[in-house]
Protein backbone atom coordinates (compact mmCIF):
# COMPACT_ATOMS: atom_id res chain seq x y z
CA UNK A 1 0.00 0.00 0.00
CA UNK A 2 1.33 3.52 -0.71
CA UNK A 3 0.88 5.28 2.35
CA UNK A 4 1.53 8.97 0.93
CA UNK A 5 -1.36 8.33 -1.05
CA UNK A 6 -3.84 7.22 1.23
CA UNK A 7 -3.35 9.54 3.97
CA UNK A 8 -3.56 12.45 0.71
CA UNK A 9 -6.84 10.44 0.11
CA UNK A 10 -7.92 10.86 3.50
CA UNK A 11 -10.09 14.22 4.23
CA UNK A 12 -8.12 16.30 6.98
CA UNK A 13 -9.72 17.24 10.13
CA UNK A 14 -9.14 20.51 11.52
CA UNK A 15 -6.18 21.55 9.45
CA UNK A 16 -4.46 18.58 10.21
CA UNK A 17 -4.51 15.12 8.74
CA UNK A 18 -7.03 12.44 9.89
CA UNK A 19 -4.42 9.80 10.88
CA UNK A 20 -0.36 9.96 10.55
CA UNK A 21 1.87 7.16 9.52
CA UNK A 22 2.30 5.50 12.77
CA UNK A 23 -1.32 5.79 13.31
CA UNK A 24 -1.60 4.29 9.55
CA UNK A 25 0.75 1.36 10.71
CA UNK A 26 -1.64 0.98 13.86
CA UNK A 27 -4.75 1.12 12.17
CA UNK A 28 -3.42 -1.50 9.48
CA UNK A 29 -3.04 -4.09 12.63
CA UNK A 30 -6.20 -3.09 14.52
CA UNK A 31 -7.90 -4.12 11.08
CA UNK A 32 -5.88 -7.46 10.96
CA UNK A 33 -6.81 -8.38 14.72
CA UNK A 34 -10.88 -7.34 13.63
CA UNK A 35 -10.38 -9.51 10.68
CA UNK A 36 -8.86 -12.64 12.36
CA UNK A 37 -11.21 -12.44 15.26
CA UNK A 38 -14.01 -12.79 12.61
CA UNK A 39 -13.00 -15.16 11.02
CA UNK A 40 -12.04 -16.90 14.49
CA UNK A 41 -15.52 -17.05 15.46
CA UNK A 42 -17.33 -18.24 12.68
CA UNK A 43 -16.70 -18.64 8.56
CA UNK A 44 -17.58 -16.16 6.99
CA UNK A 45 -17.73 -14.51 2.92
CA UNK A 46 -15.81 -11.78 2.14
CA UNK A 47 -18.63 -9.64 1.46
CA UNK A 48 -19.76 -10.00 5.22
CA UNK A 49 -16.32 -9.53 6.93
CA UNK A 50 -15.65 -6.55 4.44
CA UNK A 51 -19.86 -4.81 6.04
CA UNK A 52 -18.41 -6.08 9.32
CA UNK A 53 -15.20 -4.16 9.21
CA UNK A 54 -16.84 -1.24 7.70
CA UNK A 55 -19.95 -1.35 10.67
CA UNK A 56 -16.64 -0.31 12.82
CA UNK A 57 -15.30 2.24 10.48
CA UNK A 58 -12.22 1.06 9.38
CA UNK A 59 -10.94 3.03 6.11
CA UNK A 60 -12.30 1.46 2.96
CA UNK A 61 -8.50 1.13 1.41
CA UNK A 62 -7.40 -1.14 4.73
CA UNK A 63 -10.27 -2.69 4.46
CA UNK A 64 -10.19 -3.66 0.94
CA UNK A 65 -6.25 -4.48 1.37
CA UNK A 66 -6.73 -6.88 4.01
CA UNK A 67 -9.38 -8.75 2.71
CA UNK A 68 -7.61 -9.53 -0.78
CA UNK A 69 -4.23 -10.53 1.69
CA UNK A 70 -6.07 -12.69 3.15
CA UNK A 71 -7.77 -14.45 0.59
CA UNK A 72 -4.38 -14.85 -1.22
CA UNK A 73 -2.84 -16.49 1.61
CA UNK A 74 -6.26 -18.75 1.63
CA UNK A 75 -7.31 -17.36 5.30
CA UNK A 76 -10.72 -16.51 3.48
CA UNK A 77 -11.90 -18.85 0.45
CA UNK A 78 -15.66 -18.21 -0.81
CA UNK A 79 -16.10 -20.42 -2.61
CA UNK A 80 -15.13 -23.59 -0.35
CA UNK A 81 -17.73 -21.81 1.77
CA UNK A 82 -20.23 -21.51 -0.65
CA UNK A 83 -20.35 -25.37 -2.03
CA UNK A 84 -19.85 -26.30 2.32
CA UNK A 85 -22.98 -24.09 2.69
CA UNK A 86 -24.86 -25.68 0.04
CA UNK A 87 -24.16 -29.29 0.59
CA UNK A 88 -25.67 -28.52 3.98
CA UNK A 89 -28.41 -26.47 2.44
CA UNK A 90 -29.52 -29.74 0.26
CA UNK A 91 -28.78 -32.47 2.29
CA UNK A 92 -29.84 -31.66 6.01
CA UNK A 93 -32.58 -29.11 4.71
CA UNK A 94 -33.47 -30.03 1.41
CA UNK A 95 -33.47 -26.44 -0.16
CA UNK A 96 -33.58 -25.95 -3.77
CA UNK A 97 -31.01 -24.46 -6.00
CA UNK A 98 -33.20 -20.96 -6.12
CA UNK A 99 -33.27 -20.75 -2.30
CA UNK A 100 -29.60 -21.51 -1.86
CA UNK A 101 -28.54 -18.81 -4.82
CA UNK A 102 -30.82 -16.32 -2.26
CA UNK A 103 -29.38 -16.89 0.72
CA UNK A 104 -25.80 -17.34 -0.08
CA UNK A 105 -26.13 -13.29 -1.85
CA UNK A 106 -27.72 -12.72 1.39
CA UNK A 107 -24.66 -13.82 2.65
CA UNK A 108 -22.68 -11.36 0.41
CA UNK A 109 -20.77 -13.95 -1.56
CA UNK A 110 -18.93 -13.10 -5.08
CA UNK A 111 -21.30 -14.21 -8.05
CA UNK A 112 -18.66 -16.47 -9.12
CA UNK A 113 -18.63 -18.13 -6.02
CA UNK A 114 -22.40 -18.37 -5.93
CA UNK A 115 -22.32 -19.91 -9.67
CA UNK A 116 -20.03 -22.56 -8.80
CA UNK A 117 -21.56 -23.52 -5.78
CA UNK A 118 -25.17 -24.16 -7.03
CA UNK A 119 -23.52 -25.77 -9.98
CA UNK A 120 -22.79 -28.97 -8.06
CA UNK A 121 -26.42 -29.69 -7.67
CA UNK A 122 -28.03 -31.56 -10.51
CA UNK A 123 -31.69 -31.64 -11.42
CA UNK A 124 -31.72 -35.09 -10.17
CA UNK A 125 -30.26 -34.79 -6.86
CA UNK A 126 -33.12 -31.98 -6.42
CA UNK A 127 -35.47 -33.82 -7.23
CA UNK A 128 -34.67 -36.30 -5.10
CA UNK A 129 -34.47 -34.71 -2.03
CA UNK A 130 -37.99 -33.13 -3.29
CA UNK A 131 -39.38 -36.59 -3.86
CA UNK A 132 -38.10 -37.58 0.00
CA UNK A 133 -39.36 -34.52 1.50
CA UNK A 134 -42.74 -34.87 -0.19
CA UNK A 135 -42.93 -38.36 1.57
CA UNK A 136 -42.63 -37.36 4.55
CA UNK A 137 -45.09 -34.42 4.33
CA UNK A 138 -47.42 -36.34 2.25
CA UNK A 139 -47.62 -39.27 5.44
CA UNK A 140 -48.58 -36.29 7.96
CA UNK A 141 -51.44 -34.93 5.29
CA UNK A 142 -52.79 -38.79 5.07
CA UNK A 143 -56.09 -37.87 6.59
CA UNK A 144 -57.08 -35.17 4.67
CA UNK A 145 -59.14 -35.44 0.89
CA UNK A 146 -56.45 -35.97 -1.56
CA UNK A 147 -57.32 -32.43 -3.50
CA UNK A 148 -56.62 -30.92 0.07
CA UNK A 149 -53.65 -33.06 0.82
CA UNK A 150 -52.28 -32.29 -2.91
CA UNK A 151 -52.66 -29.05 -2.64
CA UNK A 152 -50.88 -28.86 0.77
CA UNK A 153 -48.18 -30.54 -0.41
CA UNK A 154 -47.45 -28.76 -3.94
CA UNK A 155 -47.31 -25.08 -1.76
CA UNK A 156 -45.40 -26.89 1.08
CA UNK A 157 -42.80 -27.97 -1.51
CA UNK A 158 -43.32 -24.68 -3.56
CA UNK A 159 -42.57 -22.60 -0.45
CA UNK A 160 -39.40 -24.69 -0.02
CA UNK A 161 -37.95 -23.24 -3.70
CA UNK A 162 -38.88 -26.20 -5.67
CA UNK A 163 -39.53 -25.57 -9.48
CA UNK A 164 -43.25 -26.98 -10.56
CA UNK A 165 -41.95 -29.24 -12.67
CA UNK A 166 -40.34 -30.69 -9.86
CA UNK A 167 -43.08 -30.32 -7.53
CA UNK A 168 -45.79 -32.09 -9.43
CA UNK A 169 -43.44 -34.89 -9.75
CA UNK A 170 -42.48 -35.29 -6.01
CA UNK A 171 -46.37 -34.95 -5.27
CA UNK A 172 -47.21 -37.43 -8.39
CA UNK A 173 -44.26 -39.65 -6.57
CA UNK A 174 -45.60 -39.17 -2.62
CA UNK A 175 -49.34 -39.83 -3.60
CA UNK A 176 -48.30 -43.30 -5.52
CA UNK A 177 -45.54 -44.74 -3.15
CA UNK A 178 -47.02 -44.22 0.31
CA UNK A 179 -50.02 -45.91 1.08
CA UNK A 180 -53.54 -43.94 1.95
Amino acid sequence: MDVETFLKDLAPTEGRPKYSLKSVDSLEEDVRQALLKLIERSSKSSGQLRTLLLDKEFPVQLVDQMIDRFIEVGLIDDLALAKDFTEVAVSRKSKAKSVIARELRAKNFPQEAIDAAIAEIDTESELEAAKKLAESRHRQLLKLEPEVRTRRLSSYLMRKGYSSSVVWAAVRHAAGEVPR
